[in-house]
């Protein structure tokens, strides 16, 4: 827990930083991701769009198994814009660098997608899926959950 919470610390103070660095607004995106079937494997994602277009995603996950490789992870999202975790509907998606499972198995993973590569933030809902790295390098869902918008200067 104590990790979870410095993980969000840091990514708050890089969303105000990159905020204050513009005066157009960024916007900012979070899930907590929850395992699926009996992984046991959670975690949390911060995801930013900045002014500039650009996407940032910090991803922090733990439960892996420790030193088990490489594990894929995406957004998923769909052309009606009514992905979500459960459904696991999203079948279209934006890669992110590969988390790296640790010796105490948790892993962070940062990825930052430049604007002309996505040229907006995938419209109506989404979600973060991590994959199992077995039996082959992309397997199905282990932990995965919504996207929510965070509205910041309002209460």
């Amino acid at each position: 827990m104590k990790h979870k919470w410095a993980f969000l610390a840091i990514a708050a103070v890089l969303a105000v930083g990159a905020l204050a660095a513009h005066d157009t607004k960024a916007d900012v995106r979070y899930t907590d991701l929850a395992a699926t079937g009996d992984s046991g494997v959670k975690g949390s994602a911060v995801l930013i769009t900045l002014p500039n277009g650009d996407l940032e995603v910090w991803l922090r996950l733990e439960g892996l198994k420790p030193g088990s490789g490489m594990y894929a992870n995406h957004i998923h999202f769909n052309d009606a814009g009514d992905a979500n975790c459960k459904a696991q509907n999203g079948n279209k998606i934006l890669g992110l660098k590969d988390a790296m499972a640790g010796p105490d198995g948790t892993a962070l993973a940062y990825t930052r997608i430049p604007a002309a590569q996505v040229p907006a933030y995938p419209k109506g809902t989404t979600y973060v899926n991590l994959h199992a790295n077995s039996p082959q390098a992309v397997g199905p869902s282990i932990s995965c959950s919504d996207v929510l918008t965070i509205k910041l200067g309002q209460r």
